[in-house]
């Protein structure tokens, strides 16, 4: 981030000590206990400043969308109409215990959800996945505005402006709820997913698939929730394990053809995810 989160809160921390100068001596000590918390690393959710949370959520909003759905749709990129093969089956949604792992586990099934959509796939048995993991995550407000219809013949501006109200609309409803931390978790685990589109053997891009595009947009959403992660373990410990769990994924997807050799590897780490 440009500001330190742990810089932030650090001078939260001191301005409140200074201001509770003139107070008790209660008050000074539990400033100085917020104080050494900052300094050991051990950052109490309940600090989360305005300020910081601002900036998570611009960086948030600012992530690049993925331009797969709409490439997939336009004929830009196909995939074979029968290999969904390497899509997380939805059978392992009922595995799942953690409220961590169900949240990653949503954002891989949303964005297998958006590449069957745009290959004009049944998504039922997705739609039910996603309803019973969001009711459990608490979440079931992303169903109404998944179900929200997707433009047609629009440009690729457009479409691209369409999936960004989607997900900005998501991350304010999640801000409003106080669920930051699920939030990224899904995107998490939707750019996970994403990679293992890219690694699928029956990808096809038009033209070269090196320089194709795909990946940059990728790798800024990748860079984007590696410093998000690393900025916020201390408030969600889940965070830690996963920045450390999907860190690997960005020098695996510099192109297409790097993906496709990374397979195995990319679909570990999204296994790595969900245990």
């Amino acid at each position: 981030m440009k500001k330190s989160i742990i810089g932030l809160i650090t001078l939260t921390a001191f301005i409140f000590c200074i201001s509770s100068c003139g107070g008790k001596k209660a008050k000074e000590d539990e400033a100085k206990t917020e104080e050494a918390a900052v300094i050991a690393g051990n950052v109490p959710k309940s600090l989360l400043t305005e300020e910081v949370r601002a900036e998570t959520v611009q960086l948030l909003k600012d992530m690049p969308s993925s331009e797969i759905p709409y490439r997939i749709a336009t004929g830009e990129v196909s995939i074979g109409v029968g290999d969904t093969q390497f899509m997380l089956p939805a059978s392992k949604a009922s595995e799942l215990t953690s409220a961590s792992r169900k949240a990653r586990a949503c954002g891989i099934y949303f964005a297998d959800y958006s590449v069957l959509k745009a290959m004009g796939q049944n998504t039922t048995e997705l739609e039910n996945v996603l309803a019973k993991l969001t009711s459990d995550l608490n979440i079931t407000f992303i169903m109404n505005v998944l179900q929200e219809p997707a433009p047609e013949n629009v440009s690729k501006e457009e479409f691209a402006q369409f999936l960004q109200n989607r997900e900005n609309q998501i991350l304010q409803e999640m801000i409003d709820n106080d669920r930051i931390d699920v939030q990224i978790e899904m995107l998490s685990g939707i750019a996970t997913e994403i990679a293992c589109v890219y690694a699928n053997p029956s990808l096809v891009v038009k033209g070269d698939a090196t320089t194709a595009g795909l990946s940059d947009n990728l790798m800024k959403r990748l860079e984007t929730l590696n410093e998000i992660t690393a900025d916020l373990t201390a408030y969600y410990p889940d965070l830690k394990e996963l920045g450390e769990t999907i860190s690997p994924l960005k020098d695996k997807i510099t192109s297409i053809e790097t993906a496709r050799n990374a397979n195995a590897e990319i679909t570990a780490i999204r296994d790595a995810l969900l245990k």
